[in-house]
Formats: C-alpha cells, structure tokens, sequence
C-alpha cells in the first residue's frame, strides 16, 4: 500500500471534497482522483460516495482509523531521527473555545512564537466544544481546549480549571440590588443563554430541570463575550463563565447575584484523540499551557496509559 496514497486518502477524508485536497497538498486535483482510484483499485473496494462533496463509505470509515494509526508512526519515527526538537517550518492547527483564546491562551502563545518564531501556528476557534472534538478525531487538528465534561470513547481529556457560571445581571436590572434570589424568582426571567447544543447550555438546563423549571430563553447566542455585552446592556440576564465576566463585575458594568441551592460551573480541559501522537512542536506548546496548572506530568501519564 502506498504511503503517499494514504496521504491523498486522508486529506480527502479531512476536508470532503478532491479539490481541497489537492490544494491543501500542493498538487493537481487529477493527481489526488488518480491516486485514490488506484488504491481503490488496489483495495478492492469503493472509499467515497462521490458527488458535490464526497462521504466515506464504511470501507472508508475503517481505512480512515488505520490510516490516522500510520500517519502518527510515521510522525513518531521523524521526530525520533530528527532529536525530538521543534524544527523550523514545522507547522500544526490546534482548535480552542473563544474564551480559551481570549483569556487563557494569550500569553502563552507569545512565549511560545517568541521562543519558536519558525513553527507555523493556526487556531480553530470553535463554535462549540462539540465541533472541536470532531475536528479532534479527524485530525484537522491535533488537539482542542474545551468545555468538559465531553463524552466520546476515542477522546481523551484532562481538566485544567473549573470555571463557575454565576447568574450576572445588568447594572440598572430589578435584581442588581439583590444578594440572593430563588430559582423561581428568575425562572421567568428573559435569559440569554448558549445555544442548545453547547456543554454551558446543557449545565443549565439540567439544573432548571432538577428543580422543576425551564429557563426563558429569549436569545441563545455562541459567543460569551457578544451575550456579556448584551447582559450589561439591560437586554437580558445569563449564566456566564466567571473567566469571561471578571472585568465587567470588578468594575461594575454587570451585578453578580446567588442563586440559593445553585451552583452551576463547568470545567475548561485539554482534549485529544486516544493515541494521538504529538511531534516536539506540538508536545512544547501543551507542555507550556499545561505548567501554568501544575499538570504537565498528569498529563505524561495519561498519554502513557
């Protein structure tokens, strides 16, 4: 079996469509077409289902695995030859929350380009925790920073920080001189509040529904940092992550209220495909962010077990 047809294989699988694939490569449309015709061939049997974007077929659903198994070797091997540094023009994709970027990942990644100036870096700033993990498992890119918990067997993750989702009001809101309110007083509230396929969303939920209540929700929005604003302007109010509302309940712009009986936060943790291997430039930027929380070596150890 070819490696370089494995390669064209698996760049197709990535982006559903020949013709990004052969861009992402470097090479001709034709070129990618011919070569994974012939390990079809080769094979003996159909990998996609073409047409305006291309679908694996089961056959190609279980190359894909091997395929993944292969190119992690043949990165391991590399990186053995070659001493286990960051070479110049090594280059990666890693996927991450907004919030991560904004408030946890900035000063780690100018440590980092100024230490590695050569290694070429791209962030997936995800929608939902959701969409990373699924970038994570088709390995365009090769780890994410999340909201947990995620359940997904192939997925690995490590929590790094539990970040508490208290209920914030505006400033010039009835319940912004209020210490602490019943869920039932607010449950008829006009709540902004996440989309409903995001893990923040689902914590509330839950919750309201532990207590015999559904939140009203009158916008749901992907972005923190756009659902702060509009909490701060007297459209609604919201559960949101502490990391994103700090500077807004220092300096007054929002009002921090308890909720009795309700604590609501979730956990913010690295997430990789189980088996993964990470080449040095990859291994030193999570090495990096990890150290900040004292979990380099929880994080060794779980890539060993």
């Amino acid at each position: 079996m070819n490696l370089q047809h494995l390669r064209y294989f698996l760049a197709v699988a990535r982006t559903g469509r020949f013709t990004l694939a052969a861009r992402q490569l470097h090479v001709t449309q034709p070129t990618v077409s011919s070569a994974v015709a012939e390990l079809e061939e080769k094979l003996g049997v159909r990998l996609f289902h073409r047409g305006r974007q291309v679908a694996l077929t089961v056959e190609g659903r279980t190359l894909v695995d091997y395929a993944m198994r292969i190119e992690d070797l043949l990165d391991e091997a590399q990186e053995r030859v070659s001493g286990g540094v960051p070479q110049p023009g090594d280059s990666f994709r890693f996927g991450a929350i907004d919030a991560a970027v904004i408030y946890l990942l900035p000063q780690v990644l100018r440590a980092y380009v100024a230490e590695h100036p050569d290694v070429e870096l791209a962030i997936e700033v995800g929608p939902t925790s959701r969409d990373l993990v699924e970038q994570v498992l088709a390995n365009r890119v090769e780890f994410a920073v999340i909201s947990l918990p995620y359940e997904q067997p192939r997925l690995r993750t490590l929590s790094i920080l539990t970040d508490a989702m208290p209920l914030v009001v505006g400033p010039s809101h009835p319940l912004a001189n209020r210490r602490r309110v019943r869920i039932q007083d607010i449950a008829a509230e006009p709540f902004i509040l996440f989309q409903p396929d995001s893990v923040s969303r689902r914590i509330v939920d839950e919750h309201f529904a532990e207590a015999g209540f559904t939140p009203r929700a009158v916008m749901e929005m992907r972005s923190p940092e756009a659902m702060r604003k509009l909490v701060e302007a007297g459209v609604g109010i919201s559960f949101l992550p502490q990391i994103t509302v700090a500077e807004s309940l220092a300096s007054g712009a929002l009002r921090q209220v308890a909720v009795t009986g309700l604590s609501l936060h979730r956990e913010i943790g690295l997430a990789w495909r189980q088996g993964r291997y990470f080449g040095p430039a990859v291994r030193a930027l999570i090495e990096a962010f990890l150290a900040q929380y004292g979990l380099v070596e929880d994080w060794r150890q779980a890539l060993a077990e």
